[in-house]
């Protein structure tokens, strides 16, 4: 057992259990570990993301287009608040 500051009885050893466990679940599962963990990580950091449907993406850009412009006539006639000197 190592030596360290956390000293729970078996504690190294039920951390390697329930690793092992995980990776039993994974396998039985039909999971490859390792394309599962490196897709995991890769999507984690955004490198894995798909790109965006343009269809989907040219829709959203119009209606959030839209939406300002109608926010922006609303806003127009209110007063812009000056702070207090």
């Amino acid at each position: 057992m190592a030596n360290h500051g956390f000293n729970v009885p078996y504690s190294d050893s039920s951390v390697m259990l329930g690793l092992a466990l995980v990776v039993l679940w994974l396998r039985l599962g039909g999971r490859n570990v390792r394309g599962f963990l490196g897709q995991a990580s890769l999507s984690v950091s955004g490198y894995f993301r798909p790109a965006p449907d343009e269809a989907l993406e040219r829709s959203l850009r119009s209606a959030f287009s839209q939406l300002d412009k109608e926010l922006a006539a609303v806003l127009a006639d209110r007063p812009v608040p000056r702070p207090r000197s």
